[in-house]
C-alpha cells in the first residue's frame, strides 16, 4: 500500500505544509526506492531525525561520504537519540569500524529493552544497522522483533539492498513468509474494506 501512503502524505502536506515539519519523512517514497523524491521531501532543518534520514537516503544512493557526514552531525547533536545511534553505527560500517558500530548498537539495544521501546519501524532500522555491520544473527533477531511488533512492509523488505546479505539464510526466508502473511492479512482486512 506504499503508493496509497505516498498519496495520503502528499495530500496531508498540501492541506497543511507544516505537518510534522520537525520530524516528518515520506518513508513510503523511500520504501519504494525513490530516494531522490524521498530526500526532496525532507524538511530543510537539521534535527537529529532529519539528519538520520538524509544520511539513509544518501546511503541508498551509495553516496557514503554524504551519508556519513549527516550521521556524524546527528550524533554530534545528541548521541543519546535512537536515530543518532543507528546512524553512527552505520557510519562506522562505512568506515570499516565494525567493532565500534556493534558496541553502539548493543548499547542501543540495551536502552530499547530498558525503556520498553515498541517502535517497530525504529527497531527495523536497528536490524538494518546490524546487517551493515555483518552481524546476521542480531539483524535477524531484530527483524523478527520488528515484524512481530507491527512493521511488516513486505514489498520493502524483499527489495531492501541492506538485507541482501541475509537472503540466503533460512531464517530470513521464514521471516519473509511471516511478513508477507501479515502484510496480506492487513491488506485484506483494512485496506480493501476502505475502498
Amino acid at each position: 500500500m506504499l503508493d496509497d501512503s505516498v498519496r495520503e502524505c502528499e495530500l496531508a502536506r498540501n492541506i497543511l505544509p507544516e505537518v510534522k515539519i520537525n520530524n516528518s519523512a515520506l518513508n513510503a517514497c523511500f520504501y519504494r526506492g525513490q530516494y531522490d523524491a524521498f530526500l526532496a521531501s525532507l524538511p530543510r532543518i537539521d534535527s537529529v531525525y532529519i539528519l538520520f534520514y538524509r544520511g539513509l537516503g544518501e546511503y541508498y544512493k551509495r553516496d557514503y561520504a554524504d551519508a556519513t557526514a549527516h550521521w556524524d552531525r546527528a550524533f554530534a547533536q545528541d548521541p543519546s537519540l535512537l536515530q543518532a545511534e543507528i546512524g553512527e553505527a552505520m557510519a562506522d560500517a562505512t568506515r570499516r569500524r565494525n567493532p565500534e558500530g556493534l558496541q553502539i548498537l548493543r548499547e542501543t539495544e540495551r536502552k530499547i529493552e530498558a525503556r520498553g521501546v515498541t517502535d517497530a519501524e525504529g527497531i527495523y532500522k536497528v536490524a538494518q544497522a546490524y546487517a551493515t555491520l555483518e552481524d546476521k544473527a542480531s539483524a535477524l533477531r531484530l527483524l523478527r522483533r520488528s515484524i512481530e511488533g507491527g512493521f511488516f512492509c513486505y514489498p520493502y523488505f524483499v527489495s531492501d539492498p541492506i538485507l541482501e546479505t541475509l537472503h540466503g539464510d533460512a531464517r530470513f526466508v521464514q521471516l519473509m513468509d511471516l511478513s508477507r502473511a501479515r502484510h496480506e492479512r492487513f491488506q485484506s482486512r483494512f485496506f480493501k474494506a476502505s475502498r
